[in-house]
């Protein structure tokens, strides 16, 4: 029998409050957490939810700890661009591997970083929820599926043809989620 793993959860940002609270001016409710935990469960995970936490070094610092203590993957989401404000890479860099890869080319989901504490991996994902879920299913839910003890996702496809032009940036993955519509030549995207 395999342990299921346990994966702590940790939504990071000033701007970022927990559902049910009353809002404040320029902030938003916190939809990373619940995509992630069930998105964690699917894959037959544990979800460890470990709240908000504000940009600051000191708190995010203590917070990873509580996530390296009682997880076997630790997950936060913000805090990975490369901007004043993005702290939490710069926490996981002082921690050794720290970070392994800052930055994939991805679209949405381009400034993801994967590291490791010890052996206990760390991933930042982006904090805007579509990049925030597009870099997990890509990154994480490999990784938590193996643990889990399951083998690789089967991913379905289907052939269709794009209704209009869309330029994409050389040499980077993008995504696009589209509505598949029948036509007189099979599906066509829009």
């Amino acid at each position: 029998a395999v342990r299921r793993p346990r994966v702590a959860v940790l939504s990071t940002g000033d701007e970022i409050i927990a559902p049910g609270l009353p809002p404040r001016p320029a902030t938003v409710y916190d939809a990373n957490a619940t995509l992630l935990a069930d998105a964690v469960r699917e894959l037959g995970g544990e979800p460890v939810a470990l709240g908000v936490v504000n940009d600051d070094e000191v708190m995010l610092e203590a917070a990873l700890r509580r996530g390296l203590e009682t997880a076997d993957v630790v997950l936060l989401s913000g805090g990975t661009s490369k901007g004043a404000g993005d702290l939490s890479y710069r926490v996981l860099a002082r921690h050794a591997p720290g970070v392994v890869v800052h930055g994939v080319a991805l679209k949405p989901g381009k400034p993801i970083c994967l590291g490791a504490s010890g052996t206990t991996p760390v991933v930042i994902l982006p904090g805007f929820p579509t990049s925030a879920v597009f870099t997990f299913h890509e990154f994480v839910a490999p990784v938590i599926r193996r643990l889990a003890g399951f083998g690789p996702e089967r991913r379905d496809t289907v052939a269709a043809r794009m209704a209009m032009r869309c330029n994409s940036e050389r040499g980077r993955t993008e995504y696009l989620l589209v509505n598949l519509v029948p036509s007189e030549g099979g599906l066509a995207a829009y």
